[in-house]
């Protein structure tokens, strides 16, 4: 059956997630250092992963949150420094957003705008996503058709629900969808048990570690004949 709809995945499949996310966190680090340099003691990896942990075990949806759940982490942070509410929450808002910022300026793979043009003249083009990116302030939205995360949706990959609101506003069935993503539960295996064809955005060398052969690639410019061809 023919590919009517391509969704994607969106950190480490358009871009790479970890020297970005690495870059927000030092901006919002730097700002607190001279705004509220008491909290710098209770930001550091390990407190902040125990302050995570801590909100997890408080509300485990919070995962589905994830800007609330870093705004939290801020939060918490300043208060335990021995900030007031106020201050903390004014510092939580700031560094929250200049984290924001710096977590939307990324560096796409080589390849990706052209072939998403290319791929916008056949498909309808959509993304779900397990993360917290703004389309808009990275400019790229207009690319899609429809935009799942988690916040919307209380659910992320691999659970199908996400795939179920893909079928929701298309109207398709899911073997007319083609999925792409870099990870091999949440993209490859749920898309694949979902009844979607999978396509594995494979970045590094290794194997996909699954029972299962799916097509693949590693040079975004490969991606238009290779749709051609499933």
């Amino acid at each position: 059956m023919t590919i009517k709809s391509i969704s994607f995945d969106l950190d480490d499949t358009f871009w790479p997630l970890m020297p970005t996310i690495l870059e927000a966190e030092k901006k919002s680090r730097d700002w607190i250092e001279k705004n509220y340099p008491g909290a710098l003691n209770s930001l550091t990896r390990e407190v902040s992963m125990e302050i995570r942990d801590k909100l997890l075990r408080e509300d485990s949806t919070i995962m589905n949150r994830i800007s609330e759940l870093r705004f939290k982490i801020f939060l918490e942070a300043g208060i335990r420094s021995g900030y007031s509410e106020n201050e903390s929450t004014s510092m939580a808002e700031e560094a929250f957003q200049i984290f924001f910022v710096g977590r939307n300026k990324v560096n796409f793979y080589d390849g990706v705008i052209e072939t998403l043009d290319l791929l916008k003249e056949k498909y309808s083009l959509g993304v779900i996503t397990n993360g917290n990116a703004d389309l808009e302030m990275i400019g790229i939205a207009h690319y899609f058709d429809y935009i799942f995360s988690p916040v919307e949706l209380n659910a992320h990959k691999p659970d199908p629900k996400m795939f179920e609101a893909v079928l929701k506003e298309t109207g398709l069935k899911a073997e007319e969808i083609c999925h792409i993503g870099d990870h091999p539960a949440n993209d490859v295996k749920a898309s694949y048990d979902f009844g979607c064809k999978p396509v594995w955005f494979k970045e590094k060398e290794g194997d996909l570690g699954l029972d299962i052969e799916v097509p693949y690639f590693s040079d975004w410019r490969e991606l238009p004949k290779l749709l051609e061809e499933i």
